[in-house]
């Protein structure tokens, strides 16, 4: 009201001024031009002045209505790798050491079915978001599964990574995760418990009678939100965290995961995506693969998509690092960066030597004496898998920390 109150004031000034002024000395146009000119400068300053003293407003009141959850979306959104990897130091979760599938969707078409998947039912396709290809859950139901050349071809270790998309917090959209590939796959006598999902929403994980709600991921708040969901299975022991919280821990399980079904159930008009999909067998724990392999090769270590920023996924293989490094003082590491065959070898080798700088800074960081450790990055030059498949190129993208 003040504010119209004001523009209805100028404007009166405006019309008292210019009508007899005008006519008595005869202001020229451009004067008057400049006039008019200043005139709206002024009112949209105050009209802006205004708007700001009432958003203000009503951030304050906001803030003060939810507090935790106004500051944990604010340090969200400030972009600080330093503030991400500090809300994901409790993550301990690290992938196995051999990828058994993997798609980042380099190459495929929009509006394709995506070429390394099988559909059960629904409709998927290749979509591009955010300058990033995903896989569009188009409708309510829509399943698919991973195309692999064996029946049963989960081992009895393995690790799942995917990132799920959310558009809200809305307890209507979920990710149903099935570790069977298709229900009619399903043997109780083989999968057990496995008849069920694993069932995923934006801040809940449940399976069965277990899993949780993040009051962390709720604090946090959802809008336009990818969630990075992990999954670790070890014989009989299932964990399952979303972002860098542990929601599900079961220590013995019935039943023997065999395959990988992703299906959406939504009750609302809602985006449902995924991405960056990553399945690798268990392997042999980090001081054992020193002492069979002289060298820990891990992939649980990610950056941004040609960078050598750390993604804060990569907090629980950084942090065994330093726990093995500060239990073994004598240790010292050489760190090397390698990647893939894709792209210009200079600009490989030169990516590589700064994700093995970066990867040094931080375990220097954590507090490990840097004369321990050095870095090497040798690009494309020494692959560890020769074929052709999407597989062999995501085991030669890795970190390696070689005894010295």
């Amino acid at each position: 009201m003040r504010t119209r109150a004001f523009i209805t004031g100028l404007l009166v000034l405006v019309f008292l001024s210019f009508t007899p002024v005008t006519a008595q000395i005869n202001v020229g146009k451009n004067l008057r031009n400049k006039i008019n000119s200043k005139i709206n400068q002024k009112v949209d300053q105050q009209v802006d002045k205004s708007i700001d003293e009432t958003l203000e407003g009503k951030k304050e009141a906001s803030a003060e209505k939810s507090n935790s959850k106004s500051n944990a979306a604010n340090a969200d959104e400030s972009g600080s790798e330093e503030v991400k990897m500090k809300a994901w130091s409790k993550y301990d979760f690290v992938p196995g050491d051999k990828v058994l599938f993997a798609d980042n969707l380099a190459g495929e078409e929009n509006g394709e079915f995506p070429s390394r998947w099988d559909l059960n039912k629904g409709n998927a396709e290749v979509a591009d978001f955010g300058g990033e290809p995903v896989i569009n859950l188009v409708a309510t139901g829509t399943s698919i599964t991973p195309l692999m050349k064996r029946e049963n071809w989960l081992p009895e270790t393995f690790t799942i990574e995917m990132d799920v998309y959310f558009d809200s917090d809305n307890p209507n959209v979920a990710y149903n995760i099935y570790l069977v590939d298709d229900i009619k796959d399903y043997k109780e006598e083989i999968n057990g418990q496995f008849w069920d999902p694993i069932d995923v929403r934006a801040n809940v994980v449940r399976f069965k009678t277990y899993g949780s709600e993040s009051e962390e991921l709720e604090a946090r708040g959802v809008n336009s939100q990818w969630r990075h969901l992990s999954i670790a299975f070890n014989k009989r022991s299932m964990k399952v965290y979303l972002d860098e919280v542990r929601l599900i821990n079961i220590p013995n399980i019935t039943g023997k995961p065999t395959g990988l079904r992703i299906e959406v159930d939504k009750r609302i008009d809602a985006n449902t995506m995924v991405k960056n999909v990553l399945i690798a067998e268990g392997g042999k724990k980090l001081y054992d693969q020193i002492a069979a392999d002289g060298k820990i090769v891990t992939y649980g270590i990610k950056f941004d998509v040609n960078k050598a920023d750390i993604r804060p996924e990569s907090a629980g293989t950084l942090q065994s690092i330093a726990k093995l490094m500060e239990e073994q003082p004598s240790l010292k590491f050489s760190v090397e960066g390698h990647t893939d065959s894709d792209g210009d070898d200079k600009a490989n080798l030169k990516l590589s030597q700064q994700r093995a700088e970066s990867v040094k800074a931080h375990l220097i960081a954590q507090g490990i004496a840097p004369e321990r450790l050095e870095a090497k990055g040798w690009g494309e030059s020494k692959p560890i898998d020769k074929n052709p498949t999407v597989e062999a190129k995501s085991n030669n993208r890795r970190v390696e920390f070689v005894k010295k």
